[in-house]
């Protein structure tokens, strides 16, 4: 037996209706023989907003809800019968709850029907979205332990704007670069060795080209692994430590990492 799909409803109807109801019940008012006056329109206002808000938002006890609806009706009926002494308002507020129930039961439908918005990962780690800061230093550290220089030997690791970029290979080693706003291409900083270092370069495949980079720019990967560290510590430090480098080298360096 062939099951049939399951169609949404849709609470236009229900608008259009509520609408219809409102409109005609001020037109009522207005071009009616009855005087219209502040109460009526007092009486309309509050009357839709009750019935809105009852249908779309309901009560917890089934008698609650019942005494709800029938004291609104109450009230509507008593003025009506003071027709005397509350003017039109008896007739506004009847009509205004009616049509306000419509509408309660509109915004209902659409409120079911609306999509929740799509989660977003709290950590991008090469292109992977992960909701926790344990899932995302696990697989950085994996993606970077594997980085072997060939195409995509590169890792990078993101939160918010913030993120943190590595390329090379386990050896002969790798260049990082961070940022706290990976949108400035001026707050870049690059990862320096902070000992002597020989004056020499070293050539580091980064994905496909080579690049020769200044020795005291290249790490071991337990440097890189501590840095990275670092950053899941506080991926929005206003400053990285003497270790970190801006300006015209670490812009350079990453153009040639990219």
């Amino acid at each position: 037996m062939k099951r049939t799909a399951h169609k949404s409803e849709s609470g236009l109807g229900y608008l259009i209706l509520g609408i219809a109801i409102a409109c005609g019940t001020a037109a009522l008012i207005v071009l009616g023989q009855l005087e219209a006056s502040w109460p009526a329109f007092t009486a309309l206002a509050a009357s839709v907003l009750l019935g809105a808000c009852l249908f779309r938002f309901g009560v917890r006890h089934a008698w609650l809800a019942l005494l709800c609806l029938l004291g609104a009706l109450a009230v509507g009926l008593v003025l009506f019968v003071r027709i005397d002494v509350a003017g039109s308002a008896g007739i506004a507020w009847i009509g205004g709850f009616v049509a306000g129930t419509h509408l309660g039961v509109a915004w209902r439908i659409a409120a079911k029907n609306r999509k929740p918005a799509p989660e977003r990962a709290a950590w991008t780690v090469g292109g992977r979205g992960m909701r926790t800061v344990a899932e995302a230093r696990e697989a950085a550290a994996g993606a970077l332990r594997a980085l072997d220089g060939t195409k995509g030997g590169r890792v990078s690791v993101e939160r918010g704007s913030a993120r943190f970029e590595v390329a090379g290979a386990v050896h002969p080693g790798f260049i990082c670069h961070r940022t706290t706003d990976a949108s400035d291409e001026g707050s870049w900083a690059v990862l320096v060795r902070t000992g002597p270092v020989p004056d020499q370069s070293v050539e580091i495949p980064m994905g496909g080209p080579k690049g020769f980079m200044p020795l005291r720019l290249v790490h071991d990967v337990e440097s890189v692994e501590e840095a990275l560290g670092d950053f899941f510590a506080d991926p929005g430090a206003s400053s990285f430590g003497s270790e970190w480098e801006k300006g015209n080298q670490a812009e350079g360096t990453r153009l040639q990492a990219r």
